[in-house]
């Protein structure tokens, strides 16, 4: 089999913990991580220089699938910027490279940002031979013609501990990082990229369209696509404080507390547990996937008010936290496509046709799409005809 070379950019550095996939008799979907939370944590050599490749190995034998594409596959972690305190970080992603020669002023970039698989180190997409089913937006957009780059996110994959879960702009960063890494590591490949991304991914294409004119620089976004994505979750912990949260939402909202708290360190996810959460807070933390059943009957056993603050102040922490959270905040340079379904139960259609007005309010070219028989799972087809027009230089009138 056709083994990648290795990565051209001279920052690789070949650390001695490598990460590799055990051997497995479960299936690509089921097969174990090659790292988890009990794994000591790998210490990198920080630059300075966020997208900078700091370690980098051969992906295309772990999935048979995305290498049966022929496609050129590495995992590598590179560095990016923490939103909440400005600290250099390590993030893992793995990229592919489409077969055949790249076009002329080379390949452009898609970063595709997941959507929620957890908050623990474990949970990273990249760790897993099918990318915890995010294979097949790797091999959509390679095949396209686009080297597609899919970030973990910062905590996720590379045992560095905390993950800001939903925190935007650190979310926003590891997604230009992404682009960086690819364009300054790979060969014949543009700066020319785009943001796409669905749930927790579509907020953080939302985000790094945002900060593409502060911390971008270098890099050129021509579109970011964001498919259901969380704009205001301020709506989200009102609905969990007078106990109104829809069954998926419940089984967010540990996630949610579980990031608050690395955002800020005085919020207790306990302040905002009932006695069911409380006692299965291990089990609802566990990655998407993971013993479902039992995730859904300790929310079944859940009180309507389950997630209700245990005091006013604990209240205003929370919104306070979580309100900082909200897009858009400043206005974008580059179009975006956002999409969501009329029968969202995660992210209620309101909220993000809210948060597409307050765009259009700024001034942002934003083509919005409403799917009337669609929930959180929307259709990419229109967003996949806006990408290919934008790269083609194409304008796409706004919808504001």
């Amino acid at each position: 089999m056709h083994r990648p070379a290795p990565l051209t950019s001279a920052a690789v550095c070949c650390l001695a913990m490598t990460v590799t996939l055990g051997c497995s008799s479960a299936s690509e979907s089921e097969a174990t991580p090659a790292a988890s939370t009990t794994t000591s944590v790998p210490r990198y050599n920080m630059t300075g220089v966020p997208g900078t490749v700091l370690e980098s190995e051969d992906f295309g034998e772990r999935s048979t699938e995305l290498s049966a594409t022929g496609a050129t596959l590495y995992r590598f972690v590179y560095e990016s910027t923490s939103g909440v305190d400005g600290a250099p970080t390590a993030v893992s992603g793995v990229a592919a490279v489409p077969a055949g020669t790249a076009p002329a002023g080379g390949w452009p970039i898609v970063v595709y940002g997941h959507g929620t698989t957890g908050v623990q180190s474990d949970c990273g997409p990249t760790l897993y031979p099918d990318l915890l089913g995010y294979q097949f937006a790797v091999q959509d957009f390679t095949a396209l013609g686009y080297v597609t780059v899919l970030p973990d996110y910062q905590g996720l994959g590379t045992g560095g501990g905390t993950h800001p879960y939903l925190e935007p702009r650190t979310s926003g960063n590891n997604m230009i990082d992404a682009a960086r890494a690819a364009h300054t590591a790979l060969p014949d490949v543009s700066t020319r990229w785009a943001a796409v991304g669905l749930s927790q991914g579509g907020q953080a294409a939302w985000a790094a369209n945002e900060l593409a004119a502060s911390y971008g620089q270098g890099m050129d976004l021509v579109a970011s696509v964001s498919l259901s994505p969380p704009t205001d979750l301020t709506p989200l912990v009102r609905s969990g404080m007078d106990g109104t949260l829809t069954t998926p939402q419940k089984e967010l909202l540990p996630y949610l507390l579980y990031g608050a708290q690395q955002v800020n360190p005085a919020i207790d996810p306990k302040s905002y547990s009932g006695s069911v959460a409380e006692a299965n807070s291990e089990l609802l933390l566990t990655c998407q996937g993971g013993d479902t059943d039992g995730k859904a009957r300790a929310v079944q056993a859940m009180a309507p008010d389950e997630f209700a603050a245990d005091s006013a102040e604990s209240e205003r922490t929370l919104l306070d936290v979580i309100g900082r959270y909200t897009l858009p905040q400043v206005k974008t340079e580059a179009p975006m496509f956002v999409a969501y379904g009329a029968k969202d139960d995660i992210v209620l259609p309101q909220w993000t046709a809210d948060g597409v007005e307050r765009a259009c309010a700024l001034g942002d070219s934003v083509v919005a799409q409403a799917q009337p028989e669609q929930g959180h799972d929307v259709s990419d087809e229109a967003a996949m005809q806006f990408l290919a027009a934008v790269f083609a230089g194409q304008t796409v009138p706004s919808t504001c």
